[in-house]
């Protein structure tokens, strides 16, 4: 009987030793716990002083169905990038959604840059299902090539859609 409780007790540790060590090295490799999987690139790490070329600014108040999936809340907003070194987009997004009355219904936000998802998606939770809208936003820093970009904001809805009351996008233009 000894024997037996000593070989219950140093399994019950080897399990939690396991268990601890995987669960360690999960949160060592930096992957997101977000139910989001946008397919997005990862953002790039800008450290350098930068100079403000240009900023573009643009914001809508309509109450607008969106259906599951992305969907563009502005039009594609065009920059041209003049430094031999490339720039660097600043998209800040911010939007108010509401659900459609599906409980389960989550959403996030994201940037497109010449037709691609770029930089992070930022997944906001679950949809109210009683009438009211949440408001969240969104920053991203993406470097681009010299040349003509366009520039996009989305809105991802994950079942039944919703209703896009507002939003408000600035786009900054940096050099190196």
């Amino acid at each position: 009987m000894k024997k037996l409780v000593t070989i219950a007790v140093t399994v019950a540790v080897v399990v939690t030793l396991f268990g601890a060590y995987h669960h360690v090295k999960a949160q060592e490799s930096g992957r997101s716990y977000s139910p989001f999987k946008g397919p997005g690139v990862p953002a790039p790490v800008v450290l350098a002083s930068h100079t403000l070329l240009t900023t573009y600014i643009d914001q809508g108040s309509d109450d607008v169905s969106l259906g599951s999936g992305f969907t563009a809340i502005d039009n594609p907003v065009k920059i041209n990038c003049q430094s031999a070194a490339g720039c660097t987009i600043n998209a800040q997004t911010w939007a108010e959604v509401g659900a459609q009355t599906s409980s389960g219904n989550t959403w996030g936000i994201c940037t497109q840059v010449d037709g691609v998802y770029s930089g992070i998606c930022v997944y906001v939770g679950e949809l109210p299902t009683d009438g009211s809208y949440q408001t969240s936003s969104l920053g991203n820093a993406i470097a681009v090539t010299p040349g003509t970009h366009t520039v996009q904001a989305f809105v991802f809805v994950s079942t039944a859609g919703a209703f896009l009351a507002q939003y408000s996008n600035t786009y900054h233009l940096y050099r190196p």
